[in-house]
């Protein structure tokens, strides 16, 4: 399995846009997790489809910084404990019947 971490600084560049979809794409993360959104939670929730993951978490940030989203697909089972504006506090299971860590 393979986890993609990034401080992105700003979805709302076409270029940064462009330039996850091509990690996402290269790479086949299970999971990707998002730093420096500077984005809405809707904007940032639309972005699933295109990166191909079916599940999202998000933080909305503070003014122009802030902001983290966390993505998942279907392939994997992940429970969110707890979250804040800087970090997500989750359980993952990435096989089916397989222990969470």
């Amino acid at each position: 399995m393979s986890i993609l971490s990034w401080n992105c600084r700003g979805l709302g560049q076409p270029r940064i846009f462009q330039e996850l979809v091509c990690l996402v794409h290269t790479y086949l993360p299970k999971i990707v997790f998002l730093s420096e959104t500077r984005q809405c939670k809707e904007k940032v929730r639309r972005i699933k489809w295109r990166i191909g993951m079916r599940h999202c978490c998000t933080h909305d940030g503070k003014g122009k910084g802030g902001g983290i989203a966390l993505y998942w697909d279907d392939q994997i089972k992940i429970k969110v404990l707890s979250y804040g504006p800087r970090y997500f506090d989750v359980l993952v299971c990435d096989e089916p019947h397989g222990p969470m860590w």
